[in-house]
This record gives C-alpha cells, structure tokens and sequence, in this order.
C-alpha cells in the first residue's frame, strides 16, 4: 500500500468534517443497502456462496455487513484509506470474519490479480483524485467474468443540489466534488477500464447511479 500524502490529503479534504460524514453514512447505511440495492444486484447476479468481494472504500463497513447478512459462506474483504473509517468498520464488522485493510485506491492494492469473484464501490468514487484509478484497480483484481457495482452520486441541477443550502463557495465545492459525472459517464468510464456494462440503474431520484458491469 502506498501512503502517498496527496490522495489522503485530497480525502481529508473532500470528507471535510469526519464525524459528520461518518454520521450521515451510518445513518443513511440501511436505506442505501436495503432491498432496493438487492433487487438490482440479485436480478444481475447469481455469486457463488463462497465467493470473494472486495469492498473498495469500505467506509463504516454497512455495505459488507449486509453481503455477510446473506452470504455467511463469502470470504469478504474491505479497503479503505481513511484510518479512522477503518477503525469504525472494524467496530461494526467484529466478528463477521471480515479482512480490512489501508490501501490507497490511486495506486495498484494489495490484492493479487484475476482473485476476486466481485468488486464492491459504494460512494468513493468520486472522492479520488483520478477517479478511473478504481476502475483499473478492478478490472485489475477480478477474474474474467467477475462481476463489479459501482454506487455513487451522478450529476444534477445546481438548483436542486442548492435547495436548503446557503450559496456558500464550501457549497460549491461540495457540488464540483460530487456531481462530476452523469450516469452516462459512469458507464462510459466502467467500459473503458474493460467492462460490459449490464445495467445502469438511477437511485435516490436520480441523484445517484448504480452500475453493474462483467469483467471482459
């Protein structure tokens, strides 16, 4: 794993408030992973009960509690850069025979190629510095066939983002960091990592984009 300042600065940066954002994750965790998510990934997916996943940017760890919820069999894995995240996932995932581990997702992680059955993204994305780098990273580790589904927040209108907000420059650079790309962007970049996309499917009124894809 390489600790490189510049990515875990530009994390610092983007996170702004760690106890904030990691109140809203934990809060929002349930609705975001519920039967919604399930549907789209079940009607897309048929993993064997001892498959590997690979959560990249593992957060509070809600999203691989949920996989070991319905897959007791799975060997799990989360990666996340923030040590603090890592700690509250370690909290939450105890007991669940759960492998974490720092690793910068800008550069080539610690996991061995073609060996993992799934890659998990929920809402990291967009918080690297070059942002494809996750995507190479996947197409890295998954074996052929191996299936990926990325989560994260799509672009939509100023106006919308705006309600409820001051029209603040910290504002502003929240909503240059979080609607950098359409749902259309997503599918485009997941292909050119080396996927067939299967599915993009809108979340949250459109305001986020879910996208399965095959590993070529």
């Amino acid at each position: 794993m390489s600790d490189r300042e510049p990515s875990f600065a530009h994390l610092q940066r983007h996170q702004r408030d760690l106890d904030q954002y990691r109140t809203q994750v934990q809060a929002t965790a349930d609705a975001r992973f519920g039967p919604a998510w399930w549907g789209v990934v079940d009607q897309h997916m048929a993993l064997a009960a001892d498959a590997t996943i690979v959560d990249f940017g593992v957060g509070t760890g809600a999203l691989l509690a949920s996989v070991r919820a319905r897959m007791p069999e799975a060997i799990l894995a989360g990666l996340d850069l923030h040590p603090e995240m890592l700690a509250v996932a370690a909290e939450n995932l105890a007991g669940m025979d759960v492998s974490l581990q720092r690793a910068d997702l800008a550069v080539p992680v610690p996991i061995p190629d073609a060996s993992v059955d799934c890659v998990l993204s929920a809402l990291t994305f967009h918080e690297l510095p070059h942002p494809p780098d996750l995507l190479d990273n996947a197409a890295r580790v998954l074996r052929p066939g191996g299936r990926l589904v990325l989560f994260d927040i799509v672009k939509w209108p100023l106006a919308v983002y705006m309600e409820g907000k001051a029209l603040s420059r910290d504002t502003l650079d929240h909503y240059r960091e979080h609607c950098l790309f359409s749902p259309d962007d997503l599918a485009w970049l997941v292909a050119q990592a080396g996927f067939t996309v299967d599915e993009v499917v809108l979340r949250g009124g459109g305001r986020f984009a879910m996208v399965i894809a095959t590993r070529d």
